[in-house]
């Protein structure tokens, strides 16, 4: 009985333990992103930190239109996180960005980061015309690449999709 009581407030279907769970973060849920913290900043992440601090104190909640927070939940574990926002650095309203993607260390290679990436991707179609992100990382632009991404030598963008 606890456990379906913590499904439902969590708003997760029944799947199997060893299948993870899109879900969208709100103020109801948004506890779980904790869980990475400790990780994340073990890694040199710093960014869950800011995403919860953000969060928290209503700078960035994700609800603007078209923006959104992800996480993937096995069984009540939170396993990755990803975002999409409007990019602050662009000045136009139809420029998003990719934002805080981050996959726990135990569960990279899988498929995860593939998985919040295409979501991502998906909903910024249906709202912008353009996603930019930034990394330094080497491999994660060339994963990026994978998706469709172009490498781009801009201030605060390391890669763009146009759609």
């Amino acid at each position: 009985m606890r456990f379906t009581a913590i499904y439902y407030f969590l708003n997760l279907k029944m799947l199997p333990a060893d299948s993870p769970q899109l879900i969208e973060f709100s103020d109801q849920n948004f506890f779980l992103v904790h869980h990475l913290l400790k990780e994340s900043k073990a890694d040199g992440y710093n960014f869950i930190e800011r995403t919860i601090d953000d969060w928290n104190s209503g700078t960035n909640k994700f609800s603007k239109p078209g923006e959104k927070l992800w996480g993937l939940v096995l069984v009540t574990d939170p396993i990755a996180i990803g975002g999409l926002n409007h990019d602050p650095y662009a000045g136009d309203e139809n420029v998003a960005r990719v934002r805080h993607l981050y996959v726990r260390e135990a569960y990279r290679r899988k498929g995860h980061a593939s998985v919040l990436m295409r979501t991502i991707i998906d909903e910024a179609k249906r709202h912008f015309t353009h996603l930019r992100l930034y990394t330094d990382n080497p491999a994660a632009g060339k994963f990026y690449e994978t998706l469709g991404f172009q490498k781009v030598s801009t201030p605060k963008a390391s890669h763009v999709l146009n759609f």
